[in-house]
Protein backbone atom coordinates (compact mmCIF):
# COMPACT_ATOMS: atom_id res chain seq x y z
CA UNK A 1 0.00 0.00 0.00
CA UNK A 2 1.26 3.54 -0.75
CA UNK A 3 0.14 6.84 1.05
CA UNK A 4 0.37 10.35 -0.88
CA UNK A 5 0.95 13.77 1.25
CA UNK A 6 0.18 16.31 -0.98
CA UNK A 7 1.58 19.98 -0.54
CA UNK A 8 -1.45 21.65 -2.25
CA UNK A 9 0.00 24.87 -2.37
CA UNK A 10 2.61 23.86 -3.74
CA UNK A 11 1.85 21.59 -6.53
CA UNK A 12 -1.79 22.62 -6.97
CA UNK A 13 -3.85 20.63 -9.31
CA UNK A 14 -0.86 19.60 -11.43
CA UNK A 15 0.36 17.40 -8.57
CA UNK A 16 -2.44 15.25 -8.97
CA UNK A 17 -2.26 14.16 -11.68
CA UNK A 18 -2.28 10.49 -11.78
CA UNK A 19 -4.35 9.57 -9.33
CA UNK A 20 -6.68 8.03 -11.50
CA UNK A 21 -4.52 4.88 -11.55
CA UNK A 22 -4.40 4.48 -7.99
CA UNK A 23 -5.84 1.50 -6.35
CA UNK A 24 -8.36 0.39 -3.31
CA UNK A 25 -5.36 0.05 -0.99
CA UNK A 26 -4.05 3.30 -1.55
CA UNK A 27 -4.55 6.71 0.25
CA UNK A 28 -4.31 10.34 -0.65
CA UNK A 29 -3.93 12.86 1.67
CA UNK A 30 -4.78 16.54 0.30
CA UNK A 31 -3.04 19.40 2.46
CA UNK A 32 -4.35 22.66 1.58
CA UNK A 33 -5.27 25.93 3.30
CA UNK A 34 -7.85 29.00 2.47
CA UNK A 35 -4.72 30.63 1.17
CA UNK A 36 -5.18 28.09 -2.40
CA UNK A 37 -8.20 25.57 -1.84
CA UNK A 38 -9.37 26.40 -5.38
CA UNK A 39 -11.45 22.91 -6.23
CA UNK A 40 -12.91 23.02 -10.15
CA UNK A 41 -15.90 20.38 -11.19
CA UNK A 42 -13.19 18.77 -13.23
CA UNK A 43 -11.20 17.83 -10.10
CA UNK A 44 -14.01 17.42 -8.24
CA UNK A 45 -15.42 14.63 -10.46
CA UNK A 46 -11.60 13.33 -10.46
CA UNK A 47 -12.13 12.80 -6.60
CA UNK A 48 -14.90 11.32 -6.65
CA UNK A 49 -13.75 8.85 -9.31
CA UNK A 50 -10.24 7.85 -7.56
CA UNK A 51 -10.22 4.77 -5.57
CA UNK A 52 -7.91 5.38 -3.38
CA UNK A 53 -9.07 6.59 0.12
CA UNK A 54 -9.25 10.61 -0.35
CA UNK A 55 -8.62 13.05 2.97
CA UNK A 56 -8.96 16.43 2.61
CA UNK A 57 -6.68 17.93 5.53
CA UNK A 58 -7.24 21.97 6.19
CA UNK A 59 -4.29 23.22 8.07
CA UNK A 60 -4.11 26.40 10.02
CA UNK A 61 -1.46 28.79 9.36
CA UNK A 62 -0.98 30.31 12.50
CA UNK A 63 -1.61 30.09 16.25
CA UNK A 64 -4.58 31.61 17.39
CA UNK A 65 -4.40 35.64 17.28
CA UNK A 66 -0.99 35.35 16.23
CA UNK A 67 0.39 36.46 12.95
CA UNK A 68 0.91 33.72 10.26
CA UNK A 69 3.57 30.53 10.64
CA UNK A 70 6.06 30.26 7.52
CA UNK A 71 6.06 26.88 6.17
CA UNK A 72 2.98 26.25 8.39
CA UNK A 73 1.58 23.64 5.38
CA UNK A 74 4.91 21.89 5.52
CA UNK A 75 5.72 21.56 9.40
CA UNK A 76 2.05 20.28 9.84
CA UNK A 77 2.37 17.37 6.57
CA UNK A 78 5.77 16.36 7.93
CA UNK A 79 4.54 16.11 11.50
CA UNK A 80 1.69 13.42 9.54
CA UNK A 81 3.98 11.55 7.63
CA UNK A 82 6.38 11.25 11.12
CA UNK A 83 3.11 9.62 12.61
CA UNK A 84 2.90 7.39 9.70
CA UNK A 85 6.24 6.43 9.60
CA UNK A 86 5.76 5.22 13.28
CA UNK A 87 2.34 3.64 12.48
CA UNK A 88 3.64 1.82 9.55
CA UNK A 89 0.70 1.92 7.74
CA UNK A 90 1.88 1.51 4.20
CA UNK A 91 5.27 0.53 2.52
CA UNK A 92 5.57 3.38 0.77
CA UNK A 93 5.39 7.11 1.33
CA UNK A 94 5.01 9.56 -1.07
CA UNK A 95 5.45 13.54 -0.33
CA UNK A 96 4.04 15.47 -3.58
CA UNK A 97 5.88 18.58 -3.61
CA UNK A 98 8.15 20.63 -5.44
CA UNK A 99 9.60 22.37 -2.40
CA UNK A 100 13.47 21.17 -2.06
CA UNK A 101 13.01 21.75 1.55
CA UNK A 102 11.34 18.60 2.31
CA UNK A 103 14.83 16.96 0.86
CA UNK A 104 16.00 17.43 4.69
CA UNK A 105 12.97 15.56 5.84
CA UNK A 106 13.72 12.28 3.69
CA UNK A 107 18.21 13.05 4.64
CA UNK A 108 17.11 12.91 8.24
CA UNK A 109 14.81 9.99 8.05
CA UNK A 110 17.62 8.13 6.09
CA UNK A 111 19.95 8.72 8.58
CA UNK A 112 17.96 8.34 11.36
CA UNK A 113 14.94 6.43 11.84
CA UNK A 114 14.59 4.68 8.33
CA UNK A 115 12.19 1.82 8.75
CA UNK A 116 13.13 -1.47 7.10
CA UNK A 117 10.24 -1.79 4.21
CA UNK A 118 9.09 1.23 4.76
CA UNK A 119 10.24 3.92 1.85
CA UNK A 120 9.83 7.91 1.64
CA UNK A 121 10.08 9.89 -1.50
CA UNK A 122 9.51 12.98 -3.10
CA UNK A 123 7.91 13.64 -5.97
CA UNK A 124 6.76 16.24 -8.04
CA UNK A 125 3.14 14.50 -8.90
CA UNK A 126 1.20 11.27 -8.03
CA UNK A 127 2.11 10.46 -11.78
CA UNK A 128 5.46 10.35 -11.22
CA UNK A 129 5.36 7.93 -8.36
CA UNK A 130 4.04 5.70 -10.73
CA UNK A 131 6.66 5.66 -13.97
CA UNK A 132 9.23 3.51 -13.29
CA UNK A 133 12.39 4.20 -13.32
CA UNK A 134 14.57 3.20 -16.31
CA UNK A 135 17.50 3.68 -18.60
CA UNK A 136 17.53 6.99 -20.04
CA UNK A 137 16.88 6.94 -23.76
CA UNK A 138 19.80 8.82 -25.77
CA UNK A 139 20.06 10.20 -28.79
CA UNK A 140 21.42 8.51 -31.74
CA UNK A 141 22.33 10.03 -34.64
CA UNK A 142 20.42 9.17 -38.10
CA UNK A 143 22.15 6.77 -40.46
CA UNK A 144 21.55 7.72 -44.25
CA UNK A 145 20.40 5.24 -46.34
CA UNK A 146 22.74 4.31 -49.51
CA UNK A 147 21.08 4.32 -53.04
CA UNK A 148 20.65 0.53 -54.44
CA UNK A 149 22.69 1.66 -57.51
CA UNK A 150 25.78 2.25 -54.77
CA UNK A 151 25.39 -0.76 -53.17
CA UNK A 152 25.91 -3.18 -56.15
CA UNK A 153 29.91 -2.05 -55.51
CA UNK A 154 31.28 -3.27 -52.52
CA UNK A 155 34.36 -1.30 -52.24
CA UNK A 156 32.15 2.08 -53.03
CA UNK A 157 29.65 1.42 -50.11
CA UNK A 158 32.68 0.76 -47.59
CA UNK A 159 34.30 3.94 -48.69
CA UNK A 160 30.88 5.93 -48.20
CA UNK A 161 30.01 4.31 -45.22
CA UNK A 162 33.70 5.11 -43.11
CA UNK A 163 32.89 8.41 -45.06
CA UNK A 164 29.62 9.10 -43.01
CA UNK A 165 31.44 6.95 -39.88
CA UNK A 166 28.34 4.33 -40.37
CA UNK A 167 29.53 1.06 -39.30
CA UNK A 168 29.48 -1.94 -41.88
CA UNK A 169 27.23 -4.82 -41.64
CA UNK A 170 30.43 -7.15 -40.99
CA UNK A 171 31.32 -4.78 -38.84
CA UNK A 172 28.12 -5.26 -36.79
CA UNK A 173 28.53 -8.62 -37.11
CA UNK A 174 31.99 -8.76 -35.50
CA UNK A 175 30.61 -6.40 -32.78
CA UNK A 176 27.50 -9.11 -31.30
CA UNK A 177 28.96 -12.02 -32.33
CA UNK A 178 29.04 -14.24 -29.32
CA UNK A 179 32.80 -15.53 -28.27
CA UNK A 180 33.42 -18.98 -28.92
CA UNK A 181 33.50 -21.16 -26.09
CA UNK A 182 36.36 -24.23 -25.43
CA UNK A 183 34.54 -27.62 -25.30
CA UNK A 184 36.22 -28.13 -22.17
CA UNK A 185 34.92 -25.32 -20.67
CA UNK A 186 31.07 -26.76 -19.08
CA UNK A 187 30.89 -24.41 -16.24
CA UNK A 188 28.77 -21.41 -16.34
CA UNK A 189 29.80 -17.81 -15.56
CA UNK A 190 28.21 -16.10 -13.06
CA UNK A 191 26.80 -12.37 -13.87
CA UNK A 192 28.73 -11.24 -10.93
CA UNK A 193 32.08 -14.41 -10.30
CA UNK A 194 32.55 -14.51 -6.42
CA UNK A 195 36.06 -12.45 -5.35
CA UNK A 196 38.81 -15.17 -5.13
CA UNK A 197 39.89 -16.54 -1.90
CA UNK A 198 42.78 -14.25 -1.53
CA UNK A 199 41.22 -10.65 -2.98
CA UNK A 200 40.90 -7.85 -1.08
CA UNK A 201 37.36 -7.26 0.95
CA UNK A 202 35.49 -4.00 0.22
CA UNK A 203 36.05 -1.83 3.43
CA UNK A 204 34.11 -1.84 6.91
CA UNK A 205 32.69 1.66 6.21
CA UNK A 206 31.53 0.52 2.98
CA UNK A 207 30.09 -2.48 3.45
CA UNK A 208 28.07 -1.95 6.84
CA UNK A 209 26.82 1.27 4.67
CA UNK A 210 25.19 -0.78 1.91
CA UNK A 211 23.90 -3.37 4.73
CA UNK A 212 22.41 -0.84 6.45
CA UNK A 213 20.31 0.57 3.46
CA UNK A 214 19.26 -2.85 2.27
CA UNK A 215 18.36 -3.65 5.68
CA UNK A 216 19.22 -6.19 8.66
CA UNK A 217 17.44 -9.15 7.31
CA UNK A 218 19.73 -8.72 3.93
CA UNK A 219 22.38 -11.97 3.38
CA UNK A 220 26.04 -11.53 3.04
CA UNK A 221 25.90 -12.35 -0.55
CA UNK A 222 23.16 -9.79 -1.17
CA UNK A 223 25.19 -7.51 0.39
CA UNK A 224 28.75 -8.46 -1.80
CA UNK A 225 26.67 -8.30 -4.91
CA UNK A 226 24.75 -4.89 -4.57
CA UNK A 227 28.76 -3.58 -3.14
CA UNK A 228 29.92 -5.06 -6.09
CA UNK A 229 27.01 -3.60 -8.39
CA UNK A 230 27.64 0.36 -7.08
CA UNK A 231 31.64 -0.18 -7.30
CA UNK A 232 31.54 -0.86 -11.10
CA UNK A 233 28.82 1.12 -12.34
CA UNK A 234 29.53 4.74 -13.65
CA UNK A 235 26.03 6.14 -13.36
CA UNK A 236 22.50 5.16 -12.00
CA UNK A 237 21.24 3.72 -14.86
CA UNK A 238 24.31 1.31 -15.05
CA UNK A 239 23.30 0.65 -11.42
CA UNK A 240 19.68 0.07 -12.33
CA UNK A 241 20.37 -2.52 -14.79
CA UNK A 242 22.26 -4.59 -12.58
CA UNK A 243 19.79 -4.63 -9.81
CA UNK A 244 17.12 -5.68 -13.04
CA UNK A 245 19.53 -8.22 -13.56
CA UNK A 246 20.06 -9.63 -10.47
CA UNK A 247 16.46 -9.59 -8.40
CA UNK A 248 14.21 -10.58 -11.64
CA UNK A 249 11.78 -8.01 -9.72
CA UNK A 250 10.87 -4.96 -11.23
CA UNK A 251 9.30 -3.90 -8.06
CA UNK A 252 11.79 -5.65 -5.65
CA UNK A 253 14.61 -3.44 -7.75
CA UNK A 254 12.71 -0.42 -8.20
CA UNK A 255 12.55 -0.49 -4.19
CA UNK A 256 16.31 -1.23 -3.84
CA UNK A 257 17.25 1.32 -6.13
CA UNK A 258 15.22 4.54 -4.80
CA UNK A 259 16.91 3.56 -1.44
CA UNK A 260 20.29 3.74 -2.98
CA UNK A 261 20.00 6.77 -5.52
CA UNK A 262 20.63 9.76 -2.93
CA UNK A 263 24.08 8.28 -1.79
CA UNK A 264 24.64 6.74 -4.67
CA UNK A 265 27.71 9.21 -5.71
CA UNK A 266 28.77 8.99 -1.56
CA UNK A 267 29.09 4.69 -2.01
CA UNK A 268 31.15 5.00 -5.26
CA UNK A 269 33.88 7.52 -3.36
CA UNK A 270 33.10 4.77 -0.72
CA UNK A 271 33.76 1.98 -3.16
CA UNK A 272 37.11 3.32 -4.40
CA UNK A 273 38.81 3.98 -0.79
CA UNK A 274 41.20 1.20 0.59
CA UNK A 275 40.45 -2.05 0.79
CA UNK A 276 40.60 -4.24 4.63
Amino acid sequence: MSIYLVDYENVYIEGLQGMERLTGTDKLHIFYTQNRCGLTFGLYEQLIACQAQVQLNEVAVSLKNSDPVKNALDIQLMMFTGYLIGAKEADALYIVSKDKDFLLGTEFYERFIRQEGITLQIVPSIEASLTPAGPEETETAPVPDIPPEIREYPGLTDALQRELDVPSFAAICDLYAKPEVPETVTEKIPLFPEPAEEAPLFTVQYFNTVRNLLGKSADEETVSRVCEMISVSDTLVDFNNALARYYHDGQRAKVVYHRFKPRFEDLRHLARAGRK
